[in-house]
């Protein structure tokens, strides 16, 4: 089946709207092309995207494209992963970058170990402009007990490009579930219950941008998928005390977390004179927490007013 010998397949949904888009792939796969693993191939998935972007492709030789039509990144990654050959998978946002020696540590790691599924590396963060970010980023968490790390929220969600799986830990999970903002770790903790992991301090391995206004901002959207995730993994670790525990802490950490996000959710659509969005959003944190709505509301209408007024008098 595989043609070429230890070939790494590098899975990259997306969706291009715009030519900033185009530039940001653009980018990515330069980042590809500086690899010191000669042996692997990329796989752009083009997730019904508006704006045309088949011409920069042919830049970059070990680049293809398959095309559907739009389901989110989750179905775009096992489509990418149905068209390829690779004995090892990465999956890699088009906006992010990966570091030159990425790939050569990744498969080290795993020939190795191998009794290891999946390798995770360290990470760099830039802004959405590009530029370095002024504060330091954790090195990935000890993978004595992943599962439980990720389950307890111990360590920050992994991004996808700074994991190297073995295909056979991608196939035997089916690949993701469900196009909805979790995926990701869903994924983390299906591949971290069944397989042991090997995780390293140096190199980093990948750059990953943040965005002020990404879908993992989107309370409404998070709360919902955090919590069909940790559904789904409760018959997993009902019965064993650590376990448990470790469910508890993360769920109460996350739903936390979205519960801060969907006050910024609200005060944003306010702002922004988004009626219907903003009654979804005051419509769940309601339910979620009626104090923080009364609070919430009148600083949101105050910087509506603040904004509305800054706007005639310009």
């Amino acid at each position: 089946m595989h043609s070429v010998p230890l070939l790494v397949s590098i899975v990259m949904p997306c969706f291009v709207r715009s030519g900033r888009d185009a530039a940001l792939l653009d980018e990515t796969l330069a980042s590809v092309d500086a690899q010191t693993w000669p042996h692997y191939e990329v796989i752009v998935v083009d997730d019904g995207s508006p704006h045309e972007f088949g011409s920069l492709i042919r830049n970059h030789s070990h680049a293809s494209v398959v095309r559907r039509s739009n389901g989110g990144s989750a179905m775009a990654r096992n489509t990418g992963v149905a068209a390829s050959r690779g004995r090892f998978v990465v999956f890699l946002d088009a906006d992010d970058h990966l570091l030159p020696q990425a790939l050569e540590v990744g498969v080290r790691q795993l020939m190795a170990n191998p009794g290891c599924g999946f390798a995770i590396g360290p990470r760099e963060e830039m802004t959405y402009e590009g530029t370095t970010v002024p504060w330091s980023v954790p090195v990935p968490p000890s993978a004595e007990n992943l599962y439980f790390a990720l389950l307890g929220f111990d360590w920050y969600i992994i991004p996808p490009s700074s994991v190297m799986f073995r295909r056979e830990v991608v196939d035997r999970l089916d690949g993701f579930r469900d196009p909805w903002g979790a995926d990701d770790l869903d994924f983390y903790l299906r591949a971290a219950r069944l397989y042991p992991a090997i995780s390293y301090q140096s190199p980093a391995v990948t750059r990953y941008r943040r965005y002020s206004a990404s879908s993992s901002r989107d309370g409404e959207r998070m709360l919902q998928s955090i919590r069909e995730v940790y559904r789904r993994e409760w018959p997993y670790v009902i019965g064993h005390e650590l376990a448990e525990r470790a469910f508890h802490r993360g769920l109460a950490q996350l739903t936390a977390i979205f519960a801060d996000c969907l006050v910024e959710n609200l005060e944003d659509r306010v702002r922004a004179r988004e009626w219907r969005r903003a009654a979804r959003s005051a419509a769940m944190l309601a339910r979620e927490s009626p104090r923080r709505l009364i609070s919430a509301m009148p600083r949101a209408v105050r910087r509506a007013y603040a904004a509305g007024s800054s706007a005639e008098s310009v």
